[in-house]
């Protein structure tokens, strides 16, 4: 009689059982968990990871699947084409008819509705790839599509939430002029670091909108100090490599007024490409990033990058 193999999961590694290691129902994957380490000696101090040590683990990850990077591509064509058929093939006819009594708040809200929807929608399906891949299931673009589809609901319901608190941040820096600036700027960083964790808590936790902010605050604050670190040289990264972009499209520009114009034109299109690229590499590698903190976070092992996440978000 064939002896029936256990179910895919994490299970201590067979080598090293003081770890955990995934089996994929067949054999034994490369993939490991220190999650189940040992714990430190009575009297060692376990230093938390540094930025430098989290953006390295997220980058290693997704350059496991580079293929992901389509995902912040369509992200970024299809929110843009939303936007436009809502605010312009929709909203312009009802404009001429109707004129602006309230319909442009109204457009507009819709526009804003269906651009946050198409965003996050595709962040899901980021946060599903860079799950999967770290459960030892790579999939591809389609597959992490799928997935975030069955999250739709949660997603339309976080979007309605996302448009009106943008169109209510709006609303105060119109109306009160320098001050409202103010209050918009701030209300939007506040936003901003209270949703940090939010897309990954949409995709699989059943929350309304409210709740899955609240997670992501509650997550946020457990484990800001290593957020903020991580956060921090992942930022320091990527503008050093934006910056080096428009550099290129900086000298393309002055080859061309200098008379050189199709070597510019040439120089400052790579330029653009270059910056293209940065975007969708950041988008990319920064939702890696926030599956990691979020499945530590949650008390889920993490494959070993390079990165004993275990000590992360010791408590």
């Amino acid at each position: 009689m064939t002896q029936q193999l256990p179910p895919p999961g994490w299970y201590p590694d067979p080598g090293d059982r003081t770890s955990l290691r995934y089996w994929d129902g067949g054999t034994w994957t490369g993939h490991r968990s220190l999650a189940a380490a040992t714990p430190p000696a009575p009297g060692v101090r376990e230093l938390p990871p540094t930025g430098k040590q989290l953006l390295r683990a997220s980058l290693a990850l997704f350059r496991e699947n580079r293929r992901m990077i389509w995902l912040p591509v369509l992200s970024g064509v299809t929110t843009a084409a939303a936007f436009l058929v809502v605010t312009g093939l929709i909203g312009v006819p009802l404009l001429w008819s109707h004129g602006h009594s309230g319909w442009d708040v109204v457009i507009l809200f819709a526009g804003l509705v269906v651009a946050n929807f198409v965003g996050v929608f595709f962040n899901v399906a980021l946060v599903f790839a860079a799950n999967e891949q770290i459960e030892g299931r790579p999939v591809d673009v389609r597959r992490a599509v799928h997935l975030a589809w069955k999250r739709k609901r949660v997603i339309v319901a976080w979007a309605l939430l996302s448009a009106t608190v943008g169109m209510v941040i709006q609303g105060v820096e119109r109306r009160l002029g320098i001050f409202g600036r103010l209050i918009g700027i701030l209300g939007g960083l506040a936003w901003a670091v209270a949703t940090f964790l939010v897309v990954p808590v949409l995709a699989f936790e059943d929350l309304g909108p409210i709740g899955a902010l609240k997670q992501s605050s509650r997550l946020l604050k457990a484990t800001f100090g290593t957020v903020a670190r991580g956060a921090l040289r992942f930022g320091m990264l990527f503008l050093a490599w934006m910056l080096l972009a428009l550099a290129v499209i900086v000298a393309g520009g002055v080859l061309a007024g200098s008379g050189a114009v199709v070597p510019g034109i040439a120089v400052a299109v790579v330029g653009i490409v270059g910056v293209f690229v940065v975007s969708m590499y950041v988008a990319a590698a920064g939702m890696y990033m926030r599956t990691i903190l979020y499945r530590y976070a949650t008390g889920r092992p993490v494959p070993d990058l390079g990165l004993d996440l275990s000590r992360t978000f010791a408590r």
